[in-house]
């Protein structure tokens, strides 16, 4: 069977179960196809389940070879679809909380977590992916809200860990069965997995529906001004400006704020000495990169705070933290 072929019957019977599919990049895996979030209506979700345009894609053109991609929250017995538990292997770039230091996989992570659950690993559908991930398909819970899409840790569901994506509601993951020449293996069921998806267990649900956590109160802002001159007052109003930024940054840029914070802060530094020390920016800015929800470590964080200042003090990244 050639490749076009075999990546058509993947699709097919994907479609065939019920369940939506699109054509994604054989080499980053992006989604090739628009219109399939999580708020669009049954009439534009239709051609992702249409077995005559699904054919139509994997037949000719740019979409031929295409992965498969399996939309995950939608289809399925019940119409409520997948939720896929994404275990991906570590990178060389890859920065784990200190508490994760020496997994090499998002496997390991869950196990950890399951653990400190009291709970045994999950056992359901699974698919392990050419780099050695591993794809932990479930059929998204009978009532309540569907569960959506998270990556990595964070501090608000349906976050479970580092290494651990979630993939629900709006996403997609690349299906079993599906074949690129670029990785030279298919995506494949393990061959002791269930035949089909099961239900999340219940402490596996409770933590993907968890609630928020209390706000964390943000750090203090150091109000008190010096006896000093113009450059002092406006460098204490630089640094309460910084840990206000790096307290509310969104996850995703928090790594960026916080050091664009610790270098612009350095590059003051000899504007006003008495203000802003090495250990009056370390403080501040740990207290509100913790506040921002960065669960790194204390020893972590302030490497990373004293490497950027340090930069900052002899003008290391020039302009690039303005």
């Amino acid at each position: 069977m050639s490749l076009i072929a075999q990546q058509r019957a993947v699709a097919l019977t994907w479609v065939s179960r019920s369940l939506p599919v699109v054509p994604c990049s054989r080499t980053d895996k992006g989604a090739m196809v628009p219109g399939f979030g999580k708020d669009k209506t049954p009439d534009e979700m239709a051609p992702f389940s249409d077995p005559e345009q699904v054919s139509q894609w994997w037949s000719s053109g740019r979409f031929a070879r295409a992965h498969v991609g399996l939309l995950t929250g939608r289809g399925g017995p019940d119409g409520r679809g997948l939720l896929v538990i994404d275990c991906d292997m570590v990178k060389a770039d890859t920065v784990l909380p200190e508490r994760y230091a020496g997994v090499a996989s998002g496997v390991d992570v869950l196990e950890a977590i399951a653990s400190a659950a009291g709970a045994e690993w999950p056992e359901t559908y699974t698919v392990v992916t050419p780099s050695g991930g591993v794809h932990l398909y479930f059929w998204q819970p009978a009532d309540g809200p569907l569960i959506g899409c998270a990556t990595g840790e964070g501090s608000t569901a349906p976050h479970l860990g580092p290494l651990i994506d979630v993939r629900g509601i709006g996403g997609y993951v690349i299906a079993a069965g599906s074949y690129s020449a670029a990785q030279g293996v298919a995506y494949r069921k393990t061959n002791d997995s269930p035949a089909q998806p099961q239900r999340l267990p219940g402490w596996l649900l409770a933590l993907l529906r968890r609630p928020a956590p209390a706000a964390t109160p943000r750090p203090a802002r150091v109000h008190q001004l010096p006896a000093g001159d113009r450059a002092e007052r406006y460098a204490l109003a630089a640094l309460n400006g910084e840990v206000d930024k790096v307290s509310s940054a969104h996850a995703g840029d928090r790594w960026r704020v916080l050091t664009a914070a610790a270098v612009r802060l350095g590059e003051l530094a000899e504007t006003a000495p008495r203000v802003l020390t090495e250990a009056a920016v370390t403080d501040s800015l740990l207290s509100a990169a913790t506040a921002a929800g960065m669960t790194e470590g204390d020893h972590r964080l302030r490497t990373i705070i004293t490497s950027a200042w340090s930069k900052g003090l002899t003008g290391g990244f020039g302009g690039a933290a303005a």
